[in-house]
């Protein structure tokens, strides 16, 4: 009885593993699931089929050899490693999961090897590829602002490709990335050959990513699938990341850099993550006065203490433990490697910190910077008043409310200027002091000194003001500049 109780439960327990390895779609030929009856959600393999241009639909698989004869060669520009060779060498070769897992089963494209019989770009790029196997990850990746499109930019894109697409894209699209920078650097290319071959991109071309983008940024925006980089985490594990976590040279997002630079730094979150050339220089604040000159994502410019308008000699610190712990980004964005980018006190912030200290400074801290953020704009407005007779012209101009005409921005002095673009600097940055409270203070400090040298009052009491009512004002704040960006205005 006993001999029988075990051999039952051994077989019970052979299906159900073999149930899951089918469930998730990995390992060996094992083609994509069916779609579930009635109006169930799609599985990642049914939406994986979907991603499959039309003359593939009806392929077979033939078997990841049958791959060899072609992608078994190198680069024969560059040098590189076949992608066949280094692919041999990833988990994914381990765990036999061969090529037509992820581009759609091969028969067809070995017959005729055309790019409409294969899943390639832009679909390849697509987070619906990786979610056949790492449903865990993807779900979690799903709650993340990467996992969606910034409609507005893909608009302008469309609209204005040779602008917008072939700037914005660069981090805005998760399948141009892949395909026009990535990719190529994967293959050794250098940054100068990069951007030509996307100068040289066809209008065509870039509105046909646009419609193929859902995501800012996928997995394969951080995670090379053909090869192991070398380039480990901060815990010592190969997981095929493209660049490295941690990297404390600016040079590359250094104000004023062109986006070929920034684009291409090597440093795998605060390639996209930077402030994308924003010059703080009194040339740069009389010329650019339509909006700030730097973009929403300058956080690792901030972590880094740089692009803010300073006064010499300098911060006496200009940046915090933040800088350089180890992962930078990643160590608190992707705890325990959870991909919803967000931070918790118990897990993102140990072990310098236990939950309830990270949490204690994390509220002393925000109070702090969003106070002061407070008082500078009531400093900036008081100025305009008194000087232009309406409150809200010191801004930029196209952040003036609808229905106001803007000044002549030579109306207004450097020292305004300087002052506005530190608030926003510290503003966009979005961490309210987190990333680094002590280069935050400091360029508030100064906005509050060149306001000084007007003879400009002290700022409104933010202090009587609740948490929520002082946020509420900020993100209004915030949310005008993106209406701006919408208007398209110039």
């Amino acid at each position: 009885m006993l001999r029988r109780r075990i051999l039952w439960l051994t077989g019970v327990s052979l299906a159900l593993a073999v149930a899951v390895f089918v469930l998730e779609g990995c390992g060996g030929g094992g083609g994509p699931l069916i779609r579930p009856p009635g109006d169930g959600t799609p599985s990642p393999s049914t939406r994986f089929t979907e991603l499959l241009p039309e003359a593939q639909k009806d392929a077979s698989y033939v078997g990841s050899d049958k791959c060899l004869g072609c992608h078994g060669a190198g680069n024969r520009q560059t040098g590189a490693e076949p992608v066949a060779v280094a692919w041999a060498r990833t988990k994914h070769a381990q765990v036999n999961v061969g090529c037509e897992q992820c581009h759609g089963p091969g028969s067809k494209h070995v017959q005729a090897p055309l790019k409409s019989n294969i899943l390639t770009y832009p679909n390849a790029a697509s987070s619906v590829v990786c979610a056949q196997c790492h449903g865990t990850i993807a779900a979690q990746y799903e709650q993340s602002g990467h996992a969606g499109a910034v409609e507005a930019v893909v608009g302008e894109a469309e609209a204005n490709p040779n602008l917008y697409g072939k700037t914005c894209f660069r981090c805005h699209s998760a399948p141009f990335r892949a395909q026009m920078v990535d990719s190529k650097l994967s293959y050794k290319q250098s940054r100068d050959a990069i951007d030509a071959s996307i100068q040289a991109m066809s209008a065509d071309a870039i509105v046909a990513i646009a419609h193929a983008t859902h995501e800012s940024a996928s997995c394969v925006s951080c995670h090379d699938p053909h090869r192991n980089t070398g380039i480990l985490t901060w815990k010592g594990k190969e997981v095929q990341l493209r660049r490295a976590e941690l990297n404390t040279d600016t040079t590359d997002v250094a104000p004023g850099v062109p986006v070929k630079q920034y684009t291409t730094f090597n440093q795998i979150c605060a390639s996209c993550h930077n402030a994308r050339g924003g010059n703080p220089s009194d040339a740069s604040l009389n010329a650019g006065t339509a909006r700030p000159n730097f973009h929403y994502s300058n956080q690792y410019n901030m972590l880094m203490g740089i692009t803010g308008v300073e006064e010499q000699p300098g911060p006496v610190v200009r940046t915090t433990a933040h800088a350089t712990i180890a992962g930078q980004c990643s160590h608190c964005h992707l705890p325990n490697s959870r991909h919803t980018f967000t931070v918790s006190y118990d897990t993102g912030c140990s072990p310098c910190h236990t939950a309830a200290d990270a949490a204690a400074r994390t509220q002393a801290t925000k109070t702090q910077i969003e106070q002061a953020l407070l008082a500078l704009r009531s400093r900036l407005r008081a100025w305009a008043q008194q000087n232009l007779g309406d409150a809200d012209l010191w801004d930029y101009t196209t952040l003036i409310p609808a229905g106001k005409t803007a000044p002549p921005q030579a109306q207004v002095p450097i020292e305004v200027k300087r002052a506005r673009h530190n608030y926003w600097f510290v503003l966009r940055d979005s961490s309210f002091g987190i990333h680094n409270a002590a280069y935050a203070r400091y360029l508030l400090d100064v906005a509050n000194a060149n306001l000084d040298r007007l003879g400009v009052g002290a700022g409104s009491r933010s202090a009587n003001l609740s948490a929520a009512t002082r946020r509420a004002i900020l993100e209004a704040d915030l949310q005008r500049l993106k209406e701006s960006y919408r208007r398209g205005a110039e």
